[in-house]
Formats: C-alpha cells, sequence, structure tokens
C-alpha cells in the first residue's frame, strides 16, 4: 500500500496558483496575496497626540504650571499653527502636534479638568504636574516606516491583515483568483438532503460536507449529485463540469465494489491503496489538464481525506505554499485513551477538553460514524503498528482550522 506522505506529494503536485485578480479590501477577507505587500505610508503618518489635553513644551511646564492657552487642534486638522514659547495648545486625541510642542499632557493633569473639554477651549490652563518630553506622542512610523515589507505573497488575509492594509496607504489589493471546485458525489443508494428513504437508501451528506468544506477553504462549490450507478451517464456529465471549473473532488466509487462508476469511468486518473484507515481507497490526476482526486464514499473517510490532501490541494491554488506533510501535525496530549487494530495509519477524528484530545466519537474512527463525529475539531495520527493509545501519551494531530 501507498504510504499517506507518498499520497499527499503526488495529490499537491497536481495544483499550481490560478491567476492574480484586483478586489477591493473591503471583499479581501479570506482570500491570498498574490504578491507582497510593503508599505505605502507610515503609521503613524504623522507625529500625533495619544491623549486628550494639552500640547506644550516640557521645558516650559517645568518652568510654570500656568500658562495661556492659544490654539485648539481637533482630530482632522490638517493646518496646524506653531506652538508659541510659554503656552499651550489644546489637542484631541490622533491630532497632529504643533511644531514647537515636545509632549502632551491628558486633561485629567488640570486643574477644572472637566471644564477643559468644554466645547470652546479655556483661556487659560493650570497644570497639576510637569511632563517629560515625548510624553503622549506618537511619532510619525514609530510603528512601520513607509516603504517597509509589510505582508508576503502567500499569506490568507484575515480581518487584522485588512486593517493593516488599510493602514498603510492600500483601497485594493492583488490576490489569487478564487478557485471553482466542482463536487461530484456517486451512488444509487442516495437521496437528496431530507428526502424520505426506502429500505437501502441513505442521505447524501457527502455533497453538503463537501460543499461546505470547499467554501470554507475559500473556493467556490460546484456541486454535482450524480446518484446512479451508470458510468457512461457519469463520464459525460464529469466532463461537462471539468470546462467550468478548475479542480473537481468526487466522493464514492473508488473501491472494489462492481459498481463503483469513477474507478470505472476515468481512465486518466490514477486509483491506489493508501495505508491508511479510514480512507484506504484514493484516486488522483488530471482531466483537460485540471486536478481531481477521488475520495472514498463514506462520510469520515471524505472529512479525513479531505484535510489531508483536498484542502492542501485546495491551498496551493490559490497561492499558499505547502507545508511539508509532517508539518501539519503538532503534538497533543492524550486525555483519554483507546485501542485499536493496528496495520495501516489510524487517523482518529478527535475533539479538545481541557488541553488535551479525545476520541470525536464512540466508534472511533470508523468511516461511517458521520452523525457522532460532527464535534470533531481535528484527527489524531496514530502509526500504523500501535495498538494501544494511553492516557498521558503525545500524539500528532492535525486541527482543521490549519492552513
Amino acid at each position: 500500500m501507498k504510504d499517506i506522505e507518498k499520497h499527499y506529494g503526488d495529490v499537491l503536485a497536481l495544483g499550481q496558483a490560478l491567476p492574480a485578480e484586483k478586489v477591493p479590501v473591503f471583499d479581501a477577507l479570506g482570500r491570498v496575496l498574490a504578491e507582497d505587500v510593503s508599505t505605502r505610508f507610515a503609521v503613524p503618518p504623522f507625529t500625533n497626540s495619544a491623549m486628550d489635553g494639552f500640547a506644550v513644551r516640557a521645558s516650559d511646564v517645568a518652568n510654570s504650571l500656568s500658562m495661556e492657552v492659544t490654539g485648539d487642534i481637533p482630530a482632522g486638522s490638517t493646518k496646524v499653527p506653531d506652538l508659541p514659547a510659554g503656552t499651550a495648545m489644546r489637542i484631541m486625541t490622533g491630532a497632529p502636534i504643533p511644531k514647537g510642542a515636545d509632549s502632551v499632557i491628558q486633561v485629567e493633569h488640570t486643574e477644572k479638568s472637566d471644564e477643559n473639554m468644554r466645547h470652546e477651549a479655556p483661556s487659560f490652563v493650570t497644570f497639576t504636574q510637569t511632563v517629560r518630553p515625548g510624553s503622549n506622542v506618537r511619532k510619525r512610523g514609530e510603528d512601520v516606516p513607509a516603504g517597509q515589507p509589510l505582508i508576503p505573497a502567500g499569506t490568507r488575509l484575515g480581518p487584522g491583515h485588512l486593517s493593516a492594509l488599510v493602514s498603510v496607504g492600500y483601497g485594493e489589493v492583488s490576490v489569487v483568483r478564487r478557485p471553482v471546485i466542482g463536487i461530484v458525489t456517486t451512488g444509487e443508494e442516495l437521496r437528496d438532503a431530507g428526502d424520505d428513504l426506502a429500505p437501502g437508501q441513505i442521505p447524501d451528506s457527502n455533497i453538503v460536507s463537501l460543499n461546505a468544506l470547499v467554501t470554507q477553504a475559500g473556493g467556490i462549490a460546484k456541486p454535482l449529485a450524480y446518484h446512479g450507478d451508470d458510468p457512461e451517464g457519469f463520464e459525460k456529465q464529469l466532463r461537462v463540469l471539468i470546462d467550468h471549473v478548475d479542480m473537481i473532488v468526487t466522493a464514492g466509487g473508488v473501491s472494489m465494489g462492481a459498481f463503483d462508476v469513477v474507478k470505472e469511468s476515468l481512465g486518466e486518473i490514477e486509483f491506489c491503496k493508501v495505508k491508511m484507515q479510514p480512507g484506504k481507497p484514493q484516486g488522483f490526476g488530471k482531466l483537460k489538464g485540471k486536478p481531481v482526486i477521488c475520495l472514498p464514499g463514506n462520510p469520515v473517510s471524505v472529512l479525513v481525506s479531505w484535510y489531508l490532501f483536498g484542502k492542501p490541494l485546495v491551498d496551493k491554488i490559490e497561492g499558499v505554499t505547502p507545508r511539508p506533510f509532517t508539518e501539519l501535525f503538532e503534538p497533543r496530549t492524550v486525555g483519554a485513551g483507546w485501542a485499536r487494530k493496528p496495520g495501516r495509519v489510524q487517523l482518529m477524528p478527535i475533539i479538545a477538553k481541557d488541553g488535551k484530545v479525545l476520541p470525536a466519537s464512540h466508534g472511533g474512527s470508523k468511516s461511517h460514524f458521520v452523525a457522532s463525529t460532527f464535534g470533531a475539531t481535528g484527527i489524531a495520527m496514530v502509526p500504523a503498528e500501535v495498538a494501544q493509545i494511553n492516557a498521558g501519551e503525545e500524539i500528532p494531530v492535525l486541527w482543521f482550522g490549519g492552513n
């Protein structure tokens, strides 16, 4: 049987990043940067006040705690007069520091502080303490200077990235185009969500879960449910779909059964047995130059296979640099142990509780236990030769939230 890490590498080799497009920063959440971003503006873009109070020279305050107020500087001011020697100017948080001032005394450190923040600035102010030069002053570029590298290409943009991009001067950004992912589920026994079932029929949960997983990964899902076992009809629909997508993922029809239409129909695809449980039967290849991965039909197998192979391939198509297989996992302590049959690497859906990992289902990693694994937040990887996992041991875990 094929090693998991080898199959991971073979699947990733199918993909390359899609072309870039410009989008407004408002629409860039979850998108992947197509090029490095450097700062257009310094942050802050000008020296400004960190407090509501009074701009002063520290040396003037050391000589006299009372002084004339010669100006009023609200936030947003673009024309600010120089500060005359021996005087103060009232200033609001974020407003530019006047030339000549080197510090700000916050309004709380003045006599009659409430009166000093009325609509009209006071004529005179008396401070209750002195101040050191530089106090309550945000200097231009103290966060980042203009022209500095900020966010590298291949970064998936979160809310913090978007805020940073705007702060350094960007209204739009170059990102990799979102991939359109065809999802195909197969099986005569499958029925649409919510349909009544006859004996021998089951709901098609895979098309719903894969649609959600593709969307969560940043792709645009294009689902196709083929509820039949006719290889010719399946192949015809698939070859139409491939013209409208960037990648296809199938679920079902890849094992050893007499009616496995995916395996019968797709001669261009390489089918193999991977040394993993669940998810042993896998397929990968290209149709019309576009990546295709074929997953088993059991729902837990789909879940495990998606996070091991499907999501990393979508990430690569979106412009994210793939990580080595071993770097997908991080060690975590087992909270409750379990026994299992050795022979293949076990991929156990797990949850985290009190900083430790536990099986997500009472049935372990059985590939059909979809209803009891809904709370899984990751996958623990158990070596092929290990029959018993004990509480307190460390085990490699892939979290679903990672790239």
